[in-house]
């Protein structure tokens, strides 16, 4: 509960306001969708080791199935046999009019050839440590098509039926 209250808080202090996109249904994203992402904060890794819960963001996409502005993802590498792997396991995404969207992702970090790992972020030519940097544009795709679907958000219910209501007066 900690790791989903943090990254709601980073997702709106971190992420600038955007314009709204109408998507009522939630996105889709094919099988083989490439989306681009960069890390929220500096990870270093070496041999051996594994990063759970790395937060990413979406910065745009490859071929045209796209995320909103607002969106997390969580991820785990690993750097085993001198090759990066990111593995993202789910999205959450808030917009700019409070609608949340939620859902289960299966991606993997590919190169700029189109193959696993991120030959990128490696030191040296055996890739003992690599660092993932904040701010550089990383390759994801999707092995499985992904429905980031709308999530009822009982802030916003509250929120309507607020504004909605008309304080009534008596005489």
């Amino acid at each position: 509960m900690k790791r989903l209250l943090t990254s709601v808080a980073l997702l709106g202090a971190c992420l600038p306001a955007f314009a709204e996109t109408n998507s009522a249904e939630g996105y889709k994203l094919p099988t083989d969708t490439v989306l681009k992402v960069q890390v929220l904060i500096d990870k270093s890794i070496t041999q051996g080791e594994e990063i759970s819960h790395l937060l990413l963001k979406s910065t745009g996409s490859e071929t045209g199935a796209t995320l909103p502005e607002r969106c997390l993802m969580s991820a785990d590498a690993t750097l085993n046999n001198g090759k990066l792997s990111v593995n993202v396991t789910r999205a959450l995404c808030v917009e700019p009019n409070g609608h949340i969207y939620d859902g289960v992702m299966d991606a993997i970090a590919i190169n700029a050839a189109g193959d696993q790992g991120i030959n990128e972020a490696c030191s040296g030519s055996s890739c003992n440590k690599a660092t993932l940097q904040t701010g550089v544009d990383y390759r994801l795709k999707l092995n499985k098509s992904a429905n980031i679907a709308l999530v009822i958000n009982q802030a916003e219910q509250i929120n309507i039926q607020r504004r909605s209501h008309e304080p009534t007066t008596s005489e």
